[in-house]
């Protein structure tokens, strides 16, 4: 995830494994119902289980992971409700924070936002789920980390720990109905033309649209 400092954070070995296990779940490289090991975590990182139990305890507490009973611990599987509500919280903080960034954006920047975009739109034409989700989160923190606010940054992170695994799987199993969500040209658009209103606007229906690949029951 995005470095995002607290007081009560030290550079600890569980704390750099709950960031790199962040990261992997905001850009969905674990998926719902999976299972979580806290020995393999252990192993594949190389500490001992003290500091992967504490990682996985913190990641229980922000609610990307779950406990299922006392061995085992999975990702989530998010309901409907519980879904549209975090795209409900997103649209609300991440276009706050994209308008407080806004100023602070510059050309380099904009260039920097439109590489990445390239990336994603690589991503869609080749059909490469991997890919379409780095860029996505890579895009959107770039931003975020722009606008200036610790506390609106941290409950988004939180937001998307949840979000990852399961906006992945409704890709995966929608193939490239993906290619319907790259707003990421509208918000570059809006940047060159220094137009705050429609850069919100972009950001806010990108998330919106997340709700559309929902599968209704």
């Amino acid at each position: 995830m995005a470095e995002t400092k607290f007081p009560f954070s030290p550079k600890t070995v569980a704390v750099k494994l709950h960031k790199k296990l962040s990261q992997k779940m905001c850009e969905g490289q674990l998926i719902p119902g999976e299972t979580i090991s806290i020995r393999g975590l252990a192993k594949e990182y190389g500490t001992s289980v003290m500091p992967a139990r504490e990682a996985v305890r913190w990641l229980v507490a922000e609610g990307a992971l779950e406990f299922t009973d006392s061995r085992k611990i999975i990702v989530p599987n998010l309901t409907n409700s519980r879904y549209c509500d975090i795209l409900f919280l997103r649209k609300s903080l991440e276009g706050e924070i994209s308008e407080r960034a806004f100023p602070n954006i510059s050309a380099k920047d904009i260039n920097t936002l439109k590489t990445i975009d390239g990336l994603i739109a690589r991503a869609i034409e080749t059909n490469d789920l991997n890919l379409y989700m780095k860029n996505n989160y890579k895009f959107h923190f770039y931003i975020y980390k722009l606008g200036d606010s610790s506390t609106i940054f941290h409950l988004i992170e939180l937001l998307w720990l949840q979000y990852g695994p399961s906006m992945r799987f409704i890709c995966s199993r929608w193939g490239d109905s993906t290619s319907d969500l790259d707003h990421h040209r509208s918000v570059t658009a809006a940047l060159e033309r220094n137009d705050c209103p429609a850069f919100r606007a972009s950001i806010e229906a990108d998330i919106e649209q997340g709700i559309k690949l929902i599968p209704q029951s």
